[in-house]
């Protein structure tokens, strides 16, 4: 959630670094400058920071949890929140390292050392009776075993080596590596002498994979002779055993310009958290019915059927990623069967709203079905599925809501993901290849003179930013703020003079400084909306909802007459 070269701020990848191979793992398109946020956009406090995690350990049970944090002001409160929230490891991150997407007055004006991070988070957690229940890890300008050997003294479990590890492999510290001209080969796609000739390169020597390993291999195990000398010297057999044992270092030197005094005090030795009264508090298993979800779609395929749907009438907001532990055991192939899987539903209905992370991480052709809605974080960084969030029908009988929370299709990289109705703020954001519908449109005219544009709009702000893939369409209005760092993908934007949403309208709701452009639909596009709006009647049509479809096959017939383009303007 931060790194300690650049604390607070994002990064900035230039387009002539961005190759086929790069735009291929990125899923953005080759020569585009990309440019990530500089917070994660699904993490405002530390409640986000828990349900991440959760539903982390949901698609993976086994895994264990880092959370990088840089060393900032109040980086000890900050560690026993990130403790608190469930992680295992909390890295802390000094402002002695580097990284090829910093600005240049962040690498030398921005951070604070790994030394303060560590023994203040060390405290912290002691303080708060949960040293025990992470490790401490930490990186940021170690370069030998006794470097390595202070940061444990002070409190870290283990130390992380980044400039070491490059130079072992031939790097020579020229300080380029965000120039793309690395003469040895290391931060360079430049892979000859030939080609580097070309680039004009001063000099070149290409990278050598088996010389390099070695190199590594040998550092570090002087790294680790290093350590264990030091360790012995202090009367240790254990490294672990100095975890935290400050006391042990001494300032020889600056004493007339830093006083390190409070810093080299022995902290308190871990505490044991106090017996309440009645033992220990044990409460519900967190995402229960997602678990059991898997269990019993596992008995149905072991039975050797192909397709199969799993329905629930009693969802409510307390179930949360659904769906995820499911894909998550697909994808380890820990479901016994005999047949090839068709396809798996899951259906949620009786005016259901599944709690956060509906079907977070989803990486498997589930097809997942809510009427009602659904809140933050649905189908988040999903790479395949479908996902569909429909109207649930009231007391009356009436259809209402069908909306969406926070942060849908964050990072979402394949799939297909329908909302009949609204979504909250930060919809689609570095939306990475999918393909997303949104069905909610204007019910009144707008009214933009009066100001507070997203409490009208169908999106709530923020929508798209550092798209860099996919197709949306959007049938109301899109909210202001929208596209901001934008630099790949197709909206296809409606538009209904009628009410007020003209072109002009949809330009005042693209953010400021954005480089993406308004233009009518090229055949392509045509294309893609019949497409889209195809799929979206149909899914209606499925759903016993035909009686909504009347007016959209009217958009069918003339989709140059109803939607626009909104997408970076084209390069080269």
């Amino acid at each position: 959630i931060g790194q300690g070269a650049k604390p607070g701020e994002g990064g900035h990848l230039p387009g002539y670094k961005v190759t086929e191979q790069v735009a291929a793992a990125r899923h953005t398109t080759p020569g585009v400058d990309l440019i990530s946020p500089s917070n994660n956009h699904d993490l405002y406090s530390i409640e986000d920071l828990a349900q991440l995690i959760d539903e982390l350990k949901t698609a993976n049970p086994y895994a264990r949890v880092s959370v990088k944090i840089p060393v900032v002001p109040g980086v000890g409160i900050i560690a026993v929140g990130v403790a608190k929230a469930g992680a295992d490891i909390i890295n802390i991150t000094g402002y002695e390292g580097g990284t090829g997407a910093a600005r240049a007055h962040s690498l030398r004006h921005v951070g604070m050392p790994a030394e303060v991070g560590v023994w203040l988070a060390h405290r912290a957690l002691i303080e708060s009776g949960l040293r025990d229940d992470v490790e401490l890890w930490c990186d940021g300008g170690m370069k030998s075993g006794r470097d390595a050997v202070k940061m444990m003294l002070l409190g870290a479990n283990r130390v992380g080596f980044g400039t070491m590890a490059m130079v072992a492999v031939g790097c020579t510290i020229c300080r380029g590596c965000h120039d793309g001209t690395c003469h040895v080969g290391i931060t360079t796609h430049v892979k000859t002498r030939e080609e580097a000739a070309l680039k004009n390169f001063k000099s070149f020597r290409p990278f050598e994979e088996k010389g390099s390993a070695d190199g590594i291999v040998n550092v570090f195990n002087m790294l680790a002779e290093d350590i264990r000398r030091v360790v012995g010297q202090l009367g240790f057999t254990c490294a672990q055993d100095i975890v935290g044992r400050a006391d042990l270092l001494e300032q020889i030197a600056m004493h007339e310009r830093i006083d390190l005094t409070n810093l080299l005090k022995r902290v308190p030795p871990v505490t044991k958290k106090p017996q309440l009264q009645g033992g220990r508090r044990l409460t519900r298993p967190r995402n229960t019915l997602s678990k059991q979800i898997t269990g019993v779609v596992a008995d149905c395929l072991a039975r050797g059927d192909a397709e199969m749907t799993y329905d629930d009438e009693q969802v409510m907001a307390m179930d949360r990623a659904l769906g995820t532990h499911l894909s998550g055991a697909l994808a380890r192939g820990e479901l016994e069967h005999d047949v090839e899987i068709e396809a798996i539903h899951l259906s949620f209905s009786n005016s259901a709203i599944p709690g956060n992370g509906l079907a977070a991480f989803m990486d498997n052709p589930l097809d997942v079905l809510v009427e009602g809605g659904a809140q933050d974080g649905v189908a988040k960084c999903a790479r395949a599925g479908t996902v569909t969030i429909l109207k649930g029908l009231n007391h009356n009988g009436v259809r209402v809501d069908g909306s969406v929370g926070k942060s849908f299709a964050y990072g979402a990289q394949g799939g297909l993901f329908i909302v009949q109705g609204n979504a909250d703020t930060r919809a689609c954001i570095r939306l990475s290849g999918a393909d997303v519908i949104f069905g909610g449109e204007i019910e009144q005219p707008l009214r933009d003179e009066d100001g507070c544009l997203a409490v009208r709009a169908n999106l709530k702000g923020y929508a798209f930013e550092y798209m860099t893939s996919g197709r949306a369409l959007v049938l109301g209005d899109p909210g202001p703020w929208m596209c901001a760092g934008m630099s790949g993908g197709v909206i296809y934007q409606r538009i209904q003079p009628e009410m007020g949403l003209t072109i002009r309208a949809i330009e005042r709701r693209i953010a400021e400084g954005s480089s993406v452009v308004v233009s009518a639909l090229d055949d392509k596009g045509f294309e893609d909306v019949t497409e889209l709006l195809s799929k979206y009647i149909q899914t209606l049509e499925v759903n016993n909802q035909a009686e909504a479809t009347q007016h959209l096959y009217e958009l069918l017939q003339h989709p140059t007459e109803h939607f626009v383009k909104i997408a970076p303007p084209l390069r080269g």
